[in-house]
């Protein structure tokens, strides 16, 4: 099932609605156990009747030549007593004597009490019946043939007609729901065939989401849903062609500035040097260039550095000591390795991408969060996380997403840097399978945390 939110917090109708390879294998048992359904009804019925017609015809056939025997015996002043047990006995049957007023029976299956009041009225010669339940709660089939001096009465239990009939219906019943499970199966299969193209489309959208933009999709033989597959194809070339030409233009424009950059730089910087020579008017400007230079060049830098992330060169996997690196990237900073606290684990991870990552965020404190409080590492079965605490404002909870963001800094942050540290950060990150995330520091200002989901070493 599908579970979404809509914008009020509540469950929208997807959350419960079953996907489309679900609904169409339930099509296609329902369809299926409609129609078993609908053929087990009628062969039961046809059955049902063909069944009862033949018992009742072989019932009343056996209670006439029964009634022609006893009609004889009595012809023959045979006794009445004597004139049953000329009869062939059979399971299930009964007959009765109906001589002067009284009753002779030949089993005590059916009391005379038992027979539908309106049988004897209806005697006929060529029999006449009916059906009625015992007190046994049997149903039951009586005929009733006039004879010489009496009525011959013969009941037939319909007990073992009502038990095939009974065996029919749960096999008929067992055959329906099979009909349905066969039929949910071969919906299922043609579902999730039908859906796999379209299943192929979505695994390839969430590669490019994730930053694959080389992921492509099979082009199947169906036309159709083949040119949907084509036109997703070529969309994703559109857009992988797209990102790369603006990623050679900032790459292209970033080592074009590079050099006339290094010349102003170098110039500045020697102005500075000679400041002293200068009266102070020109020693404040030359002061702001050379900030204002020093700013250019290191976002000309990180630009360079964002156009080339994920193409510059591939991942290089190591093991490495995580607490010795961070340990040097703030002694390169010129900052204490006690401000490192936590585990110290080894982990498997490219150790120039970690040191990128950890220097950022380290540089983000210090420039932004007004000064970094702590660098602190956790170690798990499922990675490792790598959390930097500074004690600035925080970062708003609607700003939590977009400080990802190239050139996106918040209001209250300093408004000194181009806003690209953070995104080197996410991409990197994303680089080595791993997530970072802003929350509020326990500190009292904003907490950036890593995870890197590699084995640990």
């Amino acid at each position: 099932m599908n579970s979404e939110r809509g914008d009020s917090g509540q469950f929208t109708l997807s959350t419960w609605l079953p996907g489309l390879s679900s609904r169409v294998a339930f099509t296609f048992g329902m369809i299926s156990l409609v129609a078993a359904l609908a053929v087990s009804g009628a062969t039961y019925a046809s059955a049902r009747v063909f069944l009862v017609q033949q018992r009742e015809s072989s019932a009343l056939n056996r209670a006439l030549i029964d009634s022609r025997v006893v009609d004889a015996a009595l012809s023959e002043n045979v006794q009445p007593g004597r004139v049953l047990s000329k009869l062939p006995g059979t399971s299930g049957t009964q007959a009765l004597l109906l001589v002067d007023g009284e009753w002779l029976s030949s089993n005590v299956t059916v009391a005379p009490s038992d027979l539908p009041p309106d049988l004897l009225a209806d005697a006929a010669p060529d029999g006449a019946w009916m059906r009625f339940s015992a007190q046994s709660g049997e149903t039951m089939l009586a005929v009733a043939i006039p004879v010489n001096g009496g009525v011959f009465v013969e009941t037939s239990s319909f007990s073992e007609l009502d038990q095939t009939l009974m065996a029919l219906g749960w096999v008929l019943a067992v055959a329906s729901l099979t009909a349905f499970a066969v039929g949910a199966a071969v919906g299922r299969y043609a579902g999730r065939r039908l859906l796999r193209p379209l299943h192929a489309l979505a695994v390839g959208s969430r590669r490019i989401t994730e930053g694959d933009l080389r992921a492509r999709v099979p082009v199947g033989a169906d036309p159709e849903l083949g040119a949907i597959s084509q036109a997703f194809n070529e969309m994703a070339e559109a857009v992988q062609e797209r990102i790369s030409q603006e990623k050679r233009f900032s790459a292209n424009v970033s080592h074009e500035l590079r050099s006339p950059l290094t010349g102003i730089l170098g110039t500045a910087e020697l102005l500075e040097n000679s400041r002293d020579q200068l009266p102070p008017r020109e020693t404040s400007l030359i002061t702001a260039l050379v900030r204002q230079v020093r700013r250019f060049s290191v976002t000309v830098l990180d630009l360079l550095e964002v156009s080339q992330i994920g193409g510059d060169a591939a991942v290089q996997i190591e093991s490495i000591e995580i607490a010795a690196l961070i340990d040097e990237v703030l002694v390169m900073r010129g900052l204490s390795t006690s401000l490192r606290t936590g585990d110290t684990p080894r982990l498997r991870t490219d150790p120039r991408r970690f040191e990128r990552i950890v220097g950022n965020l380290v540089d983000n404190a210090e420039r932004h969060g007004r000064s970094m409080v702590e660098v602190s590492v956790a170690a798990g079965t499922s990675g490792v996380s790598v959390m930097v605490d500074d004690g600035g404002p925080g970062v708003p909870e609607e700003l939590s997403e977009r400080i990802f963001e190239p050139f996106e800094r918040g209001e209250t942050t300093d408004q000194d840097g181009a806003g690209l540290g953070l995104a080197i950060v996410r991409e990197q990150v994303r680089l080595l399978k791993g997530d970072v995330s802003v929350s509020q520091s326990p500190y009292g200002g904003a907490r950036f945390t890593v995870r890197f989901p590699e084995t640990v070493a």
